[in-house]
C-alpha cells in the first residue's frame, strides 16, 4: 500500500507541468532551509542551556569574581557568561578607584555594558528566526499559487477539448492538490519551529535579565557598601 502511494505521488510530480514543478522546487527548497535552521537552532540552544547551567554553578559557588572571570572563558556558548565578562571588564576599569566615593564608581556603567552584551546575545540566539517566520508565512501562499495555476490548467484543458471528463481535468487538479500539500508541508513545521524556538529565546532573555540584576546587586553590595576589591 505504501509502495503504491509512493508510486502514485511520484507519477503526479513527474507529470506535473513546468510551472507546477517550479512551485514544488521552490517549496522543497523552503522546507529544506527551514529544517536546516531548526536543526542548527536546536543545537545552539542545547549548548547554550547546558553551558549556562555550568557557568551559573561556578558563579554562585564562588565569591571571587576574578576566579569566575577566568572560568567564564570555558563557557563561551552561555549568554550569561558573555554578559558576565563584559560586566567584569567594565568593573576592572574602576578596580583601583576609591569605591567609597560613589561619585567615582557608578553601577550604571557596569549594567550598561551588560545590557549591551545581552542585546548582542539576543541577536545571536535569534538568528534564523526570520527565515522560519518567512517560510511559515509565505509557503502557504506559494502553494496557493500552484493550486490556482493547476485549476487554471484544468479549465484551460476543458476549454480546448470542450469536455469536462475526469481524464481532462485530473492533471490540473492533481497539480493543484500537490501544490497545496507541499505548501502546508513546508509551512507547518516552520511555524511550529518558530513558536518553539521563540519560546526558548524568551526563556534565555529572562535568564539574562535576572543574571544582570543579580550581578549588579552583588557588585553593588561588595563595592559600594562593602568597600572591598577583588
Amino acid at each position: 500500500m505504501i509502495s503504491f502511494q509512493k508510486s502514485m505521488f511520484y507519477e503526479m510530480v513527474l507529470h506535473a507541468g513546468p510551472m507546477a514543478k517550479f512551485v514544488l522546487i521552490v517549496l522543497l527548497f523552503m522546507s529544506i532551509l527551514s529544517w536546516a535552521v531548526m536543526l542548527a537552532k536546536w543545537f545552539l540552544f542545547k549548548r547554550a542551556e547546558r553551558q549556562t547551567k555550568g557557568f551559573l554553578e561556578k558563579f554562585w559557588h564562588s565569591d571571587d569574581l576574578n576566579f569566575v572571570f577566568t572560568q567564564a572563558k570555558n563557557y563561551t556558548r552561555a549568554p550569561v557568561s558573555r554578559i558576565f565578562q563584559e560586566g567584569y571588564l567594565a568593573l576592572t576599569k574602576w578596580r583601583d578607584a576609591d569605591f567609597s566615593d560613589k561619585n567615582v564608581f557608578s553601577i550604571e556603567d557596569v549594567t550598561e555594558s551588560m545590557h549591551k552584551s545581552a542585546y548582542t546575545e539576543r541577536l545571536r540566539l535569534g538568528q534564523g528566526m526570520s527565515i522560519l517566520a518567512t517560510v511559515g508565512n509565505t509557503a502557504p501562499f506559494v502553494g496557493l499559487f500552484g493550486t490556482v495555476w493547476g485549476i487554471m490548467r484544468a479549465f484551460h484543458d476543458i476549454g480546448i477539448t470542450g469536455e469536462a471528463s475526469l481524464a481532462q481535468v485530473a492533471p490540473g487538479i492533481s497539480e493543484a492538490l500537490i501544490a497545496t500539500a507541499f505548501g502546508l508541508a513546508a509551512a507547518i513545521p516552520a511555524v511550529i519551529g518558530y513558536n518553539y524556538f521563540n519560546h526558548r529565546l524568551r526563556e534565555q532573555e529572562v535568564h539574562m535579565e535576572a543574571f544582570i540584576t543579580d550581578l549588579a546587586n552583588r557588585i553593588r553590595w561588595r563595592y559600594l557598601f562593602g568597600g572591598k576589591k577583588e
